[in-house]
C-alpha cells in the first residue's frame, strides 16, 4: 500500500468536520400509558339489525361455466363459479351474497 493510498483511506475514516451539519436530537419516548375508550354506535342504525344466526340457504345462482388449465397444459377443469346465494336468517329476513364473477387467469 503506498502512502497516497493510506491517506485516502485515513481520511476516510477521519470523524466528520465540526462545521458538518448533524439531525437535530429527539426527545427520549416511553411507552404508551393505559387507558379506558368507549365505543359508540352511530346515529340512526339503531334497531335496524343485522344478520341473525342461523342462515338457511333458499337458492343459488351461477356464473357460466370456466375451463381451468393448468400451466402446463395437460389437465383441463370445467367449473360454474357461484354467482349469488340467496339465504334466510333466524328472523326470516332474506340474506343476499353476491360473488364477483372470476376473470380468466
Amino acid at each position: 500500500m503506498s502512502k497516497q493510498d493510506a491517506d485516502i483511506i485515513g481520511k476516510a475514516l477521519q470523524q466528520p468536520a465540526a462545521s458538518a451539519k448533524r439531525l437535530p436530537a429527539l426527545p427520549a419516548r416511553g411507552g404508551i400509558p393505559g387507558a379506558t375508550a368507549k365505543g359508540t354506535q352511530p346515529a340512526g342504525t339503531a334497531g335496524s339489525g343485522g344478520i341473525d344466526s342461523p342462515l338457511t340457504e333458499q337458492s343459488r345462482s351461477y356464473w357460466p361455466t370456466v375451463q381451468a388449465v393448468t400451466s402446463d397444459g395437460l389437465l383441463q377443469i370445467a367449473y360454474q363459479p357461484i354467482k349469488s346465494v340467496v339465504m334466510k336468517n333466524k328472523s326470516a329476513r332474506e340474506v343476499v351474497f353476491n360473488y364477483a364473477q372470476p376473470t380468466a387467469s
